[in-house]
């Protein structure tokens, strides 16, 4: 199969899922989620490719990729949006315990969007989506949105002003962002995070604990 039929196929692949979800929207129970550092260990699986390709650690329990490796921010964002787009993102192992976290709340009738700064690279996000679908189930996932790398999320969380989901995020600015648009955000925890407090934020050490947020509301 030539590359721009490959591409055109992938292409139509992610808008019907779109269309889908637009209609599924209208009957599911829905949360809308990150994806790495929440549903799936992006943040290790890069450390071990930077150190295949000679990096070292210099920093712990950073959020900034620079810090942690001691590089220039500018070729921090490189290497990540080449990581993204790497085949890496078709083997991503899940988060801590997202994987029976996110089928016990599947039990209980919910279903999912996932908001990922991942990459706007077609096959980049074929693999994300097989990925997931892969460790998660095929019926778990209602939409599978892939934003460009590192971008901020406020025009996708807007699509839902004033619904009051669930937005589940590891990344404390994401999170505010969400409950600027009457959402209902929960972080999970990480050390980058820990001490980022703000009023009207859950924070969750595990999908066991987002279970239990969210049956318990």
């Amino acid at each position: 199969m030539c590359y721009n039929v490959y591409v055109r196929l992938i292409k139509n692949i992610i808008t019907e899922e779109r269309e889908l979800s637009k209609e599924l929207m209208n009957n599911e129970k829905i949360i809308l989620t990150d994806c790495d550092g929440v549903l799936l260990a992006w943040e290790g699986a890069f450390h071990e490719w930077m150190i295949s390709k000679g990096f070292t650690k210099k920093e712990e329990a950073t959020y900034d990729i620079s810090k942690t490796f001691g590089i220039p921010k500018s070729l921090g964002k490189k290497l990540v949006k080449e990581f993204n787009e790497s085949a890496w993102m078709g083997f991503l192992p899940a988060y801590k315990d997202a994987r029976s976290g996110v089928a016990k709340l599947v039990e209980h009738g919910w279903k999912f969007v996932v908001i990922t700064s991942l990459s706007l690279d077609p096959k980049a996000q074929m693999l994300r989506v097989s990925n997931l679908k892969n460790i998660f189930g095929k019926n778990v996932f209602v939409d599978v949105v892939c934003l460009d790398t590192g971008e901020d999320k406020d025009e996708e969380l807007v699509k839902f002003d004033g619904s009051g989901l669930w937005w589940i995020e590891d990344k404390p600015e994401n999170a505010e962002c969400g409950l600027k648009y009457g959402l209902k955000p929960i972080i999970i925890e990480h050390d980058h995070n820990k001490d980022h407090k703000v009023d009207g934020i859950v924070y969750a050490y595990d999908w066991e604990a987002i279970f239990n947020i969210i049956e318990g509301a």
